[in-house]
């Protein structure tokens, strides 16, 4: 699948699973997705920190409604992990969008920017959740996105 990955695209995917990794994730997420996007400078107007601001106030958001304070806890980061993590069901999906989104719109190849489209059309899970805590708006954050391309 990604040989129609160009070279911007498959430096997002190389980050991602860094990202994973640094975190000592077990699986590469579709927000470690956004977060690779987001440290390329690939999101106009949404830094790194800011979405993880918005990750964090996701999670706080997503424990709160299962009656968990973040403070009742405080686990120690997670050590990095050596091997490589897999693929979760949330990137794979944000993945195929992107190829989805390329094919409609009769692109050739995939680029960065399919690939944050892909990411930012998720209606349910971390990063649509996130997104809203963060108060990023992911429906404007779309257009700017489309509008560069």
């Amino acid at each position: 699948m990604f040989e129609r990955f160009t070279k911007d695209a498959r430096d997002v995917v190389g980050l991602a699973l860094e990202e994973a990794r640094a975190a000592g994730a077990p699986a590469v997420e579709a927000e470690h997705l956004l977060l690779a996007l987001a440290a390329r400078g690939d999101l106009p107007g949404v830094d790194r920190e800011d979405v993880e601001q918005a990750l964090g106030a996701g999670e706080v958001r997503a424990l709160a409604a299962v009656g968990i304070a973040r403070s009742d806890f405080d686990l120690p980061p997670a050590a990095p992990r050596r091997n490589a993590p897999r693929w979760s069901a949330s990137a794979k999906l944000a993945l195929h969008r992107a190829v989805g989104l390329a094919a409609a719109r009769h692109d050739r190849r995939i680029t960065a920017a399919h690939v944050a489209l892909g990411v930012l059309d998720a209606r349910e899970g971390t990063v649509p959740r996130a997104l809203d805590a963060g108060g990023i708006e992911r429906h404007a954050l779309w257009r700017r996105i489309d509008g560069e391309r």
